[in-house]
């Protein structure tokens, strides 16, 4: 079928649009592209390389496509195809029917129901990684607060069993007052969200009301959820982490965790095994076409801007993917992703593949630069299964100042390679580099020069070749171990590298401004450069952040002025 496939893709425009890959009984893959031509022939450059995707054209008798104006209709219209044709080798569908939520519905006596989906009309609580939780917490919150249990309510002579069984308070026979049961709904929220406020104050007045009646039973009642709040309150203070609700994908190598944090609390986690890592954007599409949006969202991988856009409009809010990622909760991120892995599969494909044990330290390397400016390096350290980030190290580059990424790599090593030799550094296993064979060779001169006793990997985006110095060129996609270690470390690298140039540039671009504005002499200048990252954190400072730290008020407008204009300058056709 390749011969086909080809045939068509000759006739492709070069246009934004959706490409769609048909088998004889079902679609096997939909994707979107900036240019259809250049992106279907991506596919067939892979035909020899990747497994799947010669599994894919191979069962494919025909290829369409739809163009549109734009790549962000492109990812729209994407996205809801996948949904309805769910393809074959698409991986955004399988987790686009959304997780198990626990809704508080909006009725008259409301309740508490297990949906998926976000269109619903009540407030959403999750999620959950499995059905089976959900329901537990759905059964608790009946026998602690009494809920009622029918949907929808009908008016009954007699309650139900479920009213003797403890599980409701059956207010379709007025057993229960509306107060009464508002204050439950009241509680459940408290229990849900976790933010308590003042319901435990008004649980108690009403189960002193309830003992001066001598409603002793209500009392007891009361009593116990009173207990039941207060040990969620002991609960938060001893496992509060510093983001009160998040959601985080982590990308190691071609494994992926989605890690979901709601009142301080990590309340769950599911670990995807990918067949490459650019699948990790449908991942993260999919599971945002079901499940509500996180007040906060954080990735150690880029996401496009039309995604972030499309999350905006989906929200109803201005959303930022954070990259940042608390070093605490990469502790315990990187400690689940690695747990599943079986050490014995790791040394055996080590030896089998690469003819050597398991590396104790691995130092990965990348360079990053914008059009040549702010050119830098990074070294980042996996040692003994973890990054140890203690051990990671940032290089500006000082022997060139045009692009050239072989000289500044070059530079880097070198720098390194000094300080092993002296013993300020512990001599690594592997130096993996982010680059073909142009790096590695590079790599191999150093390390030759110096007489240091290190193998020296280079790892290819895109393609995720391997390039060893005995010759190797391995494909990390057809090894899954071997990828979710090289894999993981070369985009912690490139990571590092890339947030390091930003920081540099936009250090240079706030002094620019601030040289500009009247009343910032170098010791005001100072109090900014410490206690603010960017232009960006500067002009969304709190007033009383900046009174506290002796700046002036009028600084916030002379830098938003400043972004209009660099705004301007960037998109005139916006004005």
């Amino acid at each position: 079928m390749r011969e086909v496939i080809e045939s068509k893709v000759k006739l492709a425009p070069e246009s934004p649009g959706v490409y769609i890959f048909k088998g004889k009984k079902r679609i096997n893959y939909i994707g979107k592209a900036k240019n259809l031509k250049h992106r279907l022939y991506q596919h067939l450059q892979y035909y020899d390389k990747d497994p799947r995707e010669r599994s894919m054209i191979d069962k494919s008798t025909d290829v369409e496509w739809i163009v549109t104006s734009n790549e962000y209709e492109a990812l729209v219209l994407e996205i809801d195809l996948i949904q309805t044709h769910k393809p074959l080798y698409n991986r955004l569908h399988r987790y686009g029917s959304g997780y198990p939520m626990i809704l508080l519905t909006e009725d008259d006596y409301p309740t508490v129901k297990v949906v998926r989906g976000t269109d619903h009309k009540g407030i959403l609580y999750g999620p959950f990684i499995y059905m089976g939780r959900a329901y537990k917490i759905k059964k608790l919150i009946h026998k602690t607060f009494k809920l009622r249990t029918c949907d929808p309510l009908v008016k009954r002579a007699e309650p139900c069993m479920d009213y003797h069984l403890g599980l409701c308070s059956a207010p379709c026979t007025d057993y229960v007052s509306k107060d009464e049961y508002m204050l439950q709904v009241e509680a459940t929220k408290a229990m849900l969200s976790g933010e308590l406020g003042d319901i435990l104050e008004k649980l108690y007045i009403k189960m002193e009301e309830f003992s001066k009646n001598m409603m002793f039973e209500k009392a007891a009642q009361v009593r116990d959820q009173i207990i039941a709040l207060q040990n969620i309150a002991k609960g938060q203070k001893v496992s509060k982490l510093p983001y009160k609700e998040a959601d985080i994908f982590y990308l190691m190598g071609c494994r992926m965790g989605l890690f979901f944090i709601r009142n301080g609390k990590l309340i769950g986690k599911e670990i995807i095994d990918l067949d490459k890592t650019e699948d990790a954007e449908e991942v993260f599409l999919g599971y945002y076409y079901k499940n509500p949006v996180a007040e906060r969202i954080f990735c150690n991988f880029e996401i496009d801007e039309n995604i972030v856009k499309w999350l905006s409009e989906r929200s109803g809010r201005e959303i930022k993917i954070e990259d940042e990622i608390d070093e605490g909760i990469c502790r315990i991120i990187e400690e689940n992703m690695k747990r599943d892995i079986d050490h014995e599969i790791i040394e055996k494909t080590f030896k089998d593949v690469l003819n050597m044990e398991p590396p104790e330290i691995i130092e990965g390397f990348d360079i990053s630069h914008f059009y040549g400016e702010e050119t830098v390096g990074s070294c980042v350290v996996w040692e003994k299964g973890e990054m140890n980030k203690r051990r990671y190290r940032r290089y500006k580059i000082k022997s060139i100042k045009d692009i050239d990424d072989y000289s500044a790599l070059k530079e880097v090593l070198e720098r390194r390679a000094l300080r092993i030799i002296s013993g300020e550094e512990k001599k690594p296993d592997v130096w993996l580099i982010d680059g073909g064979k142009g790096q590695l060779n590079v790599g191999i001169s150093v390390r030759n020069k110096y007489g240091l006793d290190i193998k020296v990997m280079a790892l290819a985006k895109q393609e995720e070749i391997l390039f060893t110095d005995d010759g190797k060129e391995i494909n990390l996609r057809e090894y899954p171990v071997l990828y979710s270690i090289f894999g993981f470390i070369r985009d912690e690298a490139h990571r590092f590298a890339l947030f390091y140039n930003r920081k540099l540039r936009s250090k240079r671009a706030m002094e620019e401004v601030l040289d500009n504005i009247k009343g910032i002499g170098e010791v005001k200048k100072r109090i900014i450069y410490n206690n603010f990252e960017s232009l960006y954190d500067l002009a969304e400072a709190r007033e009383e952040e900046l009174r506290r730290l002796g700046l002036p008020l009028s600084l916030k407008q002379e830098i938003k002025k400043y972004l209009g204009q660099l705004q301007h300058s960037r998109n005139p056709e916006t004005s």
